[in-house]
């Protein structure tokens, strides 16, 4: 029986020395692990913000470029509009003084006419 315990004391011992050493040497790397995990996990998150932050960067500037492009497009189609109605009323106005002096020279053919008429059918 003390055989027995003796064996059974030295099972435990070791055991329990088994137990220290990793302890003492398992939990230090596994801590260190741990760290690296952690810092790794950091600066993936901190590249993965740092993409994020160029990208939506890069999408403002695309959007007040395009912003930019359609006000200047907007802007001469507008100053295009203004031209054509400017041409436009020059051209009606052109034309109506056109027909206003046609329409003058008619009616000064037709009193000549008129009166030339009427002094071949009144001889005086």
């Amino acid at each position: 029986m003390k055989n027995d315990i003796v064996k059974e004391s030295n099972s435990r011992f070791e055991a329990v020395e088994q137990l220290k050493s990793c302890l003492e040497n398992d939990i230090p790397k596994l801590q260190e692990a741990i760290k690296l995990e952690s810092t790794d996990r950091e600066e993936a998150h901190a590249n993965v913000n740092k993409k994020f932050t160029e990208e939506l960067q890069m999408l403002q500037g695309n959007l007040t470029n395009e912003k930019k492009s359609r006000e200047e497009t907007e802007e001469s189609m507008i100053e295009m509009l203004r031209e054509m109605v400017n041409k436009m009323k020059t051209d009606i106005e052109s034309e109506r003084k056109e027909r206003e002096s046609t329409e003058e020279t008619l009616l000064s053919l037709l009193e000549e006419t008129c009166t030339k008429l009427t002094t071949v059918a009144h001889p005086i």
